[in-house]
């Protein structure tokens, strides 16, 4: 008769390492297979030593006991390749609670410029250093995804300024050198002086500080200021590169012109002006094809701008004394 698999009978009954006496033993453990001798384990004398045996060994051939890995009670010597991807986690996790501290400093300092805002206690004003009117800080008010594309902006308007500083003495440099062939030298200077105002106010008020405000707030309304005047700004520097006579600039016209009379100081100066110019109008050209993709990537439209203008004007002394005019005529009361 077959032996039916499935009784209750223990196959392991009858234990191969036990006495020959006959007699039935219980089975052994199976964590007692890791025991030494020294613990009474069934390996005896045999488990242990052979387990130090080795261990020995690979000692003597100057393996780290901390590269040592254990299979089935037995050293074996080698490195683990739980060491290296155990070392690479760790890695990253501090680089991302680097990253976390750092992004928690940030908003911290955000927060608490808005709150004080918030209490009417403005951060102190700090731009222009020499006669303060406004506060400027990219490393404080733009997110930090978006500060290379400002401070850019920013460093392009300093540029900016110092050409415009450029173009009036190399204007200067012509009017005194007398040239024969130009013409307008002196109203060429005279316009190049009143640029060194009226652009770089201009350009800051109208295009530079509002690119800021646009990636400080999220603002519609400010990218749509910055497209409209930057544009403006762009044409200017191919105006400053042509260089008309009695416009102001000392672009490439009066350059041939200095040229042609044998002034060779005053066309290289204005040789300088008209490269500069050239290289202003293309990274001009360059960010402002920049701004309009970040524009477009974060969904901004022309109604969200028109909405943000009215509220803004609604929300302003002027918009609030307008609206006050208007109720009074309506119901007619002055008072």
């Amino acid at each position: 008769m077959s032996q039916n698999p499935f009784d209750d009978r223990d196959p392991f009954g009858d234990d191969p390492f036990g006495d020959s006496g006959g007699g039935q033993r219980d089975a052994v453990p199976l964590h007692s297979v890791q025991r030494s001798a020294d613990q009474g384990g069934f390996l005896g004398g045999f488990g242990g030593s052979a387990y130090r045996a080795v261990e020995a060994d690979m000692d003597g051939f100057g393996a780290d006991e901390d590269s040592m890995y254990k299979v089935g009670g037995i050293s074996q010597g080698g490195v683990s390749q739980g060491d290296f991807s155990q070392g690479s986690r760790e890695a990253e996790l501090q680089r991302r609670e680097d990253e976390l501290a750092a992004r928690e400093r940030e908003l911290r300092t955000r927060e608490a410029n808005v709150q004080a805002m918030a209490s009417g206690t403005r951060p102190a004003l700090n731009f222009p250093p020499l006669y303060p009117i406004m506060y400027h800080a990219i490393n404080v008010e733009v997110p930090a995804g978006d500060r290379r594309t400002v401070r850019t902006l920013f460093y392009m308007w300093l540029a900016l300024e110092a050409m415009l500083v450029l173009n009036s003495v190399s204007c200067l440099i012509v009017l005194v050198s007398n040239a024969a062939d130009v013409s307008n030298a002196g109203a060429s200077f005279g316009s190049s002086f009143v640029y060194l105002f009226t652009i770089s106010a201009g350009s800051f008020f109208l295009w530079y500080r509002p690119v800021y405000n646009a990636y400080m707030k999220d603002s519609s309304m400010f990218f749509y200021l910055f497209f409209v005047f930057n544009g403006f700004h762009i044409l200017f520097d191919a105006y400053m590169a042509v260089g008309v006579p009695g416009a102001g600039s000392a672009g490439i016209i009066v350059m041939l012109q200095c040229i042609s009379s044998g002034k060779k100081a005053a066309a290289a100066f204005c040789g300088i002006s008209f490269a500069l110019w050239v290289l202003h109008f293309v990274v001009s050209l360059f960010m402002y094809i920049k701004v309009r993709r970040h524009y477009r990537l974060r969904g901004h439209t022309f109604s969200e701008a028109k909405q943000q203008a009215y509220l803004g004007f609604a929300q302003s002394g002027a918009g609030q004394a307008a609206a006050g005019a208007y109720i009074r005529s309506n119901t007619g009361t002055f008072v």
